[in-house]
């Protein structure tokens, strides 16, 4: 995997987040699989990352690199370069377009030829512009025919000759189907114009089909999840925040991630339990260490405190009725 630069912070927090030891898990569960366990911790490293970078987007391709390793993982490629869980379906994934100056007559026995090349191509659109120009109106085209050499996933090379015969008028366009979704090919397009005397401007466009996951797949709802990754670290500024919740859900859908939280928890709120009982502190007061009621109220607190002289006196009985409420008992004399 390409390694890119990140800060020694950085690389010394996400060790030592994977450094700490894991709760126990039940000997009776069934044998986890391998690559639930890597997206795991890749995803914990993620979160690491979107925690703890000052510059979220110097990061952007090292978390793409990583979102996409999982993506292509949980689909189980194939040696042929299928994959069992994911197939190309005849959607718009990515678009190949070109524009050409055309000058040949439709009569003649030889026209001006376009040829494009593109990755699982489906479609082939032919547009043509109003205008050629700043100020020059564009004019109708014929299609004479369409060549296709395509190279299927098993190696086999096939050429298709579709007769189109077709004129198109400027503002109008015509969208023909290729017979199959091939994994490479290149297609050839014979367009002329009226007469000598024309001049025409086309747009040609092969249509690259799109990778459909599979809802049948066990990893199904992950790849999901990775997915919105892959969209949010795609865009030109980084949003943490959206990062940093699509990634906490995408770890604890992986089977056994909420059970582990769950009982990290209720370890850390019987060790608070202990500490408060025995008057310890921890000396950093952290995020969850105060529920939401406990925080208006001090938020409450603190405005009184800014306020008149009888505001401020609610202010301090609040707040000692607070501390009071936090307090447990002492435990009984032996």
């Amino acid at each position: 995997m390409k390694f890119l630069p990140v800060t020694c912070a950085l690389i010394l927090a996400v060790a030592s987040a994977f450094s700490q030891p894991a709760p126990s898990v039940s000997s009776a569960a069934a044998a986890p699989d391998p690559r639930l366990e890597t997206l795991a911790v890749d995803l914990k490293a993620l979160a690491r990352i979107v925690d703890l970078s000052r510059d979220l987007n110097r990061e952007k391709e090292l978390i793409q690199i990583l979102v996409n390793d999982d993506i292509e993982a949980l689909r189980e490629p194939r040696p042929d370069g299928t994959y069992r869980w994911a197939s190309l379906q005849r959607v718009e994934d990515v678009r190949v377009k070109e524009e050409h100056r055309l000058r040949r007559v439709s009569t003649e026995q030889i026209l001006d030829t376009v040829t494009m090349s593109a990755s699982n191509p489906y479609r082939l659109e032919i547009r043509i512009p109003s205008q050629r120009g700043f100020l020059r109106s564009n004019t109708k085209v014929y299609v004479r025919n369409v060549v296709i050499d395509a190279t299927g996933y098993d190696g086999k090379t096939t050429r298709t000759e579709l007769p189109v015969n077709l004129w198109i008028d400027p503002k109008d366009g015509h969208g023909i189907p290729l017979p199959e979704i091939a994994k490479s090919a290149q297609v050839t397009v014979e367009l002329g114009v009226e007469s000598g005397g024309e001049r025409a401007v086309a747009e040609i466009s092969l249509l690259q089909a799109k990778l459909v996951d599979d809802p049948q797949s066990p990893n199904y709802p992950a790849v999901r999840r990775l997915l919105q990754i892959q969209e949010l670290a795609s865009r030109d500024s980084l949003p943490r925040v959206e990062l940093r919740n699509v990634i906490d859900e995408a770890i604890l859908n992986i089977p056994g991630e909420l059970e582990k939280r769950l009982a990290m928890r209720e370890v850390e709120l019987a060790l608070r339990k202990q500490m408060l009982e025995r008057g310890e502190t921890a000396g950093l007061v952290t995020v969850g260490d105060a529920t939401p009621d406990v925080l208006v109220e001090l938020q409450h607190v603190l405005r009184l405190s800014r306020g008149t002289v009888d505001e401020q006196n609610e202010a301090r009985t609040r707040l000692e009725s607070l501390l009071a409420s936090l307090t447990p008992p002492a435990p009984p004399a032996p």
